[in-house]
């Protein structure tokens, strides 16, 4: 299985409960994962944090270094199936972009979230979104398209969605004893 993640999986463990400068296993079991290729960031993902760090100007902050210095290693690398990423638009999020090209799709969502959601979507036997973004619940309607989720994405779309935490149980994380 492959585990593709969203910036915010790496942004948040980074921030909140895994800091890079406190919780190096963390850091190091994510990229014995990568190197065992079972995960892997979209360059689109990788962008995102790009921009955060752009954002946030903070000393202890070195993610994007770390990132930088293992891109080689995190990076999924394959392009984008234009068609895969029209239907992630259409059937996923409700947008309907006719005979749009991968420019014009990237201009429209200016996001990395339907390219993370295609990419799964090309193989969803052997692959896996993780994400922290939360799960919505649908009541007689879908939220609007630009409110929707990647959980709800995955969901339309017949793809496991799992968060940073199932991951860990699922690829077995642990720090060591002292």
């Amino acid at each position: 299985m492959l585990y593709l993640i969203d910036a915010n999986v790496l942004i948040d463990a980074n921030n909140r409960y895994y800091p890079l400068n406190r919780i190096p296993q963390f850091w190091g079991w994510v990229i014995q994962q990568a190197q065992a290729e079972t995960i892997k960031m979209p360059i689109q993902a990788i962008g995102e944090i790009q921009r955060y760090d752009a954002i946030e100007d903070s000393p202890e902050d070195h993610l994007l270094e770390w990132i930088e210095a293992h891109l080689d290693l995190l990076e999924f690398r394959q392009e984008p199936i234009v068609s895969t990423v029209l239907k992630t638009y259409e059937d996923g999020y409700g947008i309907r972009v006719g005979d749009a090209t991968l420019g014009d799709l990237d201009l429209v969502s200016q996001s990395a979230d339907p390219f993370l959601v295609s990419y799964a979507l090309e193989r969803p036997e052997d692959r896996c979104v993780v994400t922290l973004e939360k799960v919505q619940t649908v009541g007689s309607t879908l939220p609007k398209p630009e409110n929707r989720k990647i959980p709800l994405v995955c969901k339309l779309l017949e793809l496991r969605c799992i968060d940073t935490f199932q991951l860990i149980r699922e690829l077995d994380f642990r720090i060591p004893e002292l």
